[in-house]
């Protein structure tokens, strides 16, 4: 029996920041306002069966149906890591001559280039996984404490792991940047708040320290791997007359890590008992 992913749902389990990605059960349709809102927010949406393998909506089945793209006999299945749904032959960047097996030196730069495991943007691409391994170890360690903090935190935290998805995605396919979103707080509210935390959360810049708690501490953690990777973007992306070729990424991550601050500042306050000043966290 199909089983109903409603609005509600969605809004219970997910902070649903616009652009971000939603796992669900290979099962499960949508109803028209599930789907209605998975429209607005632009969310991308994968369903993963028993087994971890991943399905997504064929575009060309199931139009006007509840759910928008059908029951799970209409999905197609595609690859837990690409994305993709079928092989692409291999070529070498540098000689462009077509390679049957890939060696352990070569790593691939998209679906059909290989290029040398030191290349910049491979390093690239290492420090932002790295990043996403940093959220999801803190995401886990929240679930699992007791700290009102954890719970006020944890779902801010997966729209943070989400955004860091896109940047790889956008690095490696070349597409431009999803907006950074954080709950309902967009890039332009990030930089506010981060920028003047005493006027609009109601408590002032912080240098990190041990008195600040757990939750804060981790997230600094995290901070400091984002603001790395923004700096091996700056690396690869500013050129030596100072032409940007990816503002997008850079000013992504540079958001990034400022929403992770102001998490950070929410998380002392949150353990405090105090009231953040913007209505919209409370």
């Amino acid at each position: 029996m199909t089983t109903y992913i409603t609005e509600t749902w969605l809004r219970e389990r997910h902070a649903l920041a616009d652009g971000t990605e939603l796992h669900l059960p290979a099962g499960a349709a949508l109803t028209p306002a599930a789907q209605s809102l998975i429209g607005e927010r632009h969310l991308r949406v994968k369903y993963v069966d028993e087994s971890g393998q991943v399905f997504v909506d064929n575009p060309s089945a199931g139009r006007g149906k509840p759910g928008g793209g059908g029951d799970a006999g209409e999905r197609k299945r595609v690859h837990p890591l690409t994305g993709g749904d079928r092989a692409h032959p291999m070529h070498c960047t540098l000689c462009r001559q077509a390679v049957d097996k890939k060696p352990d030196t070569l790593t691939h730069l998209n679906a059909d280039t290989l290029v040398s495991k030191n290349d910049p943007r491979i390093h690239l691409r290492g420090r932002i996984d790295s990043a996403i391994a940093c959220a999801v170890w803190i995401q886990a360690e929240l679930a699992e404490s007791d700290k009102p903090s954890s719970r006020r935190i944890a779902p801010y935290l997966a729209d943070i792991r989400s955004d860091l998805g896109n940047v790889l995605r956008a690095e490696a396919t070349g597409e431009p940047l999803h907006a950074v979103h954080m709950g309902g707080f967009d890039a332009e509210a990030i930089h506010r708040m981060s920028h003047a935390p005493l006027q609009h959360l109601g408590y002032d810049h912080i240098v990190p320290e041990a008195a600040h708690g757990l939750t804060a501490a981790r997230l600094n953690l995290l901070r400091t791997a984002i603001r790395d990777v923004e700096l091996v973007a700056a690396r690869l992306y500013i050129g030596g007359d100072f032409e940007i070729a990816r503002p997008d990424i850079l000013e992504g991550l540079n958001r990034l890590s400022s929403a992770v601050y102001v998490l950070m500042i929410v998380a002392v306050m949150v353990d405090r008992g105090m009231t953040v000043k913007e209505a919209a966290w409370n």
